[in-house]
């Protein structure tokens, strides 16, 4: 079941971010260790504005565990939702004016879709897909977006099915990136 994200049930949800978008968790931690990462973003996920915050994920349980999350938000609104990460960057020395683009205006951009190993190809994901769909048709989006890593082909294959389409190449944490669009009525 899909639901939103509880502030104080963010068990799992943070190895699922970093699972997903591995270095980028770098960039945006500005840590290097994983455990330091996932506190981080631990931080982040309870923030109630911010990118990574729980107001901007939905969660799939089973049997009370979360074993997928859904990440997305109103492209519109990035430099809003970055700047409390831009803040705490700068309490560990590390000043940035933004993070690289990942998305463009007026797109209700999907930055996260990660599912438990052990509860991948089960249709999870698609499920969470077809949420996002629904969320940006009720909010007034006419297109979804994403990044896929050049090197993810199994990923960009099946967001290829879904029916995104590459419009543009974007470089995020050093990294190459499909920005990919689906229109939506």
């Amino acid at each position: 079941m899909i639901k939103k994200a509880d502030k104080n049930s963010i068990e799992n949800i943070s190895t699922l971010i970093y699972n997903a978008i591995l270095n980028v968790a770098n960039t945006l931690t500005g840590e290097d260790e994983d455990k330091k990462i996932l506190e981080t973003l631990d931080y982040y996920v309870k923030m109630d504005i911010c990118r990574l915050s729980y107001n901007n994920i939905y969660t799939y349980k089973i049997e009370n565990q979360i074993v997928a999350i859904l990440l997305v938000y109103n492209s519109n609104d990035v430099k809003k939702l970055d700047l409390p990460m831009l803040d705490h960057l700068k309490t560990k020395g590390i000043t940035l004016n933004s993070f690289d683009k990942e998305c463009f205006d007026d797109e209700f951009y999907i930055d996260t879709v990660s599912v438990s190993p052990d509860f991948q190809g089960r249709g999870i994901a698609k499920e969470l897909f077809s949420f996002a769909e629904k969320k940006a048709l009720e909010l007034g989006f006419k297109k979804l977006s994403l990044l896929v890593d050049f090197e993810n082909i199994k990923a960009k294959y099946l967001y290829e099915k879904l029916g995104f389409k590459k419009n543009e190449t974007l470089i995020v944490s050093g990294s190459n990136f499909y920005h990919m669009i689906k229109e939506i009525n």
